[in-house]
């Protein structure tokens, strides 16, 4: 494994997205290595940091706004949140950074032709493509299914200690997001995942109605899944989520009812250690829940 040198003197490594659940043990990663961190804030006099860490002001929205937090920085963790991936892919070798990794998504391997925000994949793909061809060299995370993706149920375990599900019996193999960011830091501080981009995946199997129990069990409380048809989960999102983007998250549920989804070796494999589980994750997130 080559390490890079100069890290510990004055190279520095920018992190886009640092509040986010990534984002943040990926910073966090870092520090632990002496690694030099700058991170990317819209508003960096209201965003709180690690010490040591420096904030510099700029808006992934607004590619041009990276250049000056890039400065001296060759390589950059990239949360893609951009209208503009064009202008933001082209700004990164201008100023002078030579490796990104980017945080994408499992589903971006699959062959689609659509690059739009619904079709989450396909954008994701297409900034991945644009990377590719832009001479930098890179890193592509690829992870599955977010384990953090189960917060959005604190609200009703808090309020009833139920959690209204369509298809709870539908399998994923959700993965913790301090995983990802192990993965990322080694891509940041080695050679050894430079132009690879590995499917991230948790250690296990398990079901929604799993993963319901086991945060039950994390807060010592006995938790009650409220089965849901269609009609109730669109009518559940519609407040806050597109009917597109509602149809898509039932068509994956319906079709990983008794699925058998691929549990990838990768992140034992790059980070050494055995990936997380879901009950991990759950005691690691029960203040979310009590």
């Amino acid at each position: 494994m080559k390490v890079m040198a100069r890290y510990g003197c004055d190279m520095t490594v920018v992190i886009t997205g640092a509040t986010g659940n990534v984002g943040g043990n990926v910073v966090a990663g870092l520090l632990e290595r002496g690694v030099p961190v700058r991170v990317t804030s819209r508003d960096p006099g209201g965003a709180v940091f690690p010490a040591g860490v420096e904030v510099a002001r700029a808006d992934l929205t607004e590619p041009e706004s990276l250049r000056a937090a890039l400065v001296g920085a060759e390589r950059v963790f990239l949360y893609p949140r951009t209208q503009d991936p064009d202008a933001l892919v082209a700004v990164l070798p201008e100023a002078g950074v030579e490796h990104v990794v980017l945080l994408s998504a499992s589903s971006a391997a699959e062959e689609e032709d659509a690059e739009d925000d619904f079709n989450r994949g396909g954008y994701l793909r297409g900034i991945e493509r644009r990377l590719a061809a832009s001479g930098l060299t890179y890193t592509f995370l690829r992870p599955d299914t977010f384990a953090s993706n189960a917060s959005v149920w604190r609200d009703t375990i808090k309020d009833s200690g139920t959690v209204p599900l369509p298809y709870p019996d539908s399998v994923q193999v959700p993965i913790h997001e301090k995983d990802i960011a192990d993965v990322a830091v080694v891509a940041l501080t080695t050679d050894r995942l430079n132009n690879a981009a590995p499917v991230l995946t948790g250690p296990e199997r398990i079901t929604l109605r799993e993963q319901v129990a086991a945060i039950g069990a994390a807060i010592g409380r006995e938790l009650t899944v409220v089965e849901q048809t269609e009609a109730e989960a669109r009518e559940f999102f519609a407040p806050f989520r597109p009917p597109r983007f509602v149809d898509g998250v039932l068509s994956a549920l319906r079709a990983s009812v008794g699925a058998t989804p691929e549990i990838s070796p990768e992140v034992e494999k790059i980070t050494g250690d055995p990936g997380r589980t879901f009950a991990r994750w759950a005691v690691d997130h029960a203040d979310l829940y009590r």
